[in-house]
């Protein structure tokens, strides 16, 4: 078993001794999981075939993809448990072969895919093109939000809100691990979230990547058990994109594996509905509006000695249209 339930790409096999008491209970209860769920994974209101999430609703990294097939109403969650009675059966591996979740199956095309934010790509260029943007600037600060997430903020969900969920081991030192988590939150919220949402006046791609965890951040159970000091800014982010989203439901119950739940039992009695504190001044409009290239080369930022920075660089030079600086 892996301590990481919810992305075993990410995770590190534990021994025995240390894997939480919560393992075998997860295991058991999702199995059954079909049946808890079955009242908020419909979306049959598409003609058609519908898109299948294989994930669970205790995964932030599948609740994005899973709420926005359910909002846009073209597919409906596929309840599927970790370990070889789920993801390590044969026909699942058949369409992912890494065992994890979530993985995303289209039968208008026959398009497997997986990965959470390669699926919300994939959902908004055939699907629901609002959540994405023609716009290159805007789309390239929807694609930076999410790259940022994952690299930057997403290590501070598996340190603080994994352990309290039971799907990892707690840190050596929480209040470090809190203390960074706090201070990553407030990093992004203060450049990508200037707007309303990072979509601008509606929620975009990004805003579903990130929605489950900012929800799970803003829970009370972060700051009493892991230290966690959730900024204002996300917790209105968490107010605003519950207006917009019609299947929040599934963020507070899902029989019993819903993130709301799974959190609330670290506290002597359920947290209340997630609100914002106070209300938080965003830039009104949109904060593209009338950007235009002052140059006709595009310049990137880097060195050489870079392979983050030499893909892009050489694929600018190729075309003739980027400069090194």
């Amino acid at each position: 078993l892996k301590a990481g339930l919810l992305r075993a790409d990410r995770a590190k096999a534990l021994p025995q001794a240390q894997q939480p008491p919560s393992f075998a209970l997860f295991f058991r209860a999702s199995s059954t999981m079909g049946c808890a769920q079955s009242n908020v994974a419909t979306g049959q209101n598409a003609s058609g075939p519908k898109v299948e999430i294989y994930a669970l609703t205790a995964s932030m990294n599948s609740m994005g993809a899973v709420l926005l097939v359910q909002d846009k109403k073209i597919g409906a969650l596929v309840p599927t448990m970790i370990g070889p009675d789920g993801t390590q059966k044969p026909e699942y591996l058949a369409m992912n072969p890494y065992g994890q979740i979530p993985t995303m199956k289209d039968p208008k095309t026959g398009i497997v895919s997986a990965e959470g934010s390669t699926i919300l790509r994939y959902l908004a260029t055939r699907y629901a093109p609002e959540l994405y943007s023609s716009d290159p600037i805007r789309a390239g600060y929807i694609d930076w939000a999410m790259d940022n997430f994952t690299t930057r903020v997403y290590p501070d969900a598996v340190a603080t809100i994994y352990p309290l969920q039971g799907f990892a081991a707690a840190p050596e030192d929480k209040a470090a691990a809190g203390k960074t988590a706090s201070e990553h939150l407030d990093e992004f919220a203060k450049f990508f979230l200037r707007e309303k949402f990072i979509g601008g006046s509606k929620p975009s791609i990004a805003d579903y990547k990130v929605a489950p965890f900012f929800f799970s951040f803003a829970h009370p159970a972060l700051k009493s058990e892991s230290q966690v000091t959730c900024p204002d800014r996300i917790k209105q982010f968490v107010s605003d994109f519950l207006a917009e989203c019609p299947s929040r439901e599934m963020l507070n119950a899902a029989g019993g594996w819903g993130l709301k739940e799974l959190l609330d039992k670290k506290l002597s009695e359920p947290a209340a509905l997630l609100q914002a504190d106070k209300p938080e001044t965003v830039a009104p409009g949109d904060i593209f509006a009338g950007k235009v290239a002052k140059t006709t080369t595009t310049q990137l930022y880097g060195v050489p000695a870079s392979m983050n920075c030499l893909g892009p660089l050489i694929l600018g030079l190729d075309l003739k249209v980027a400069e090194l600086v």
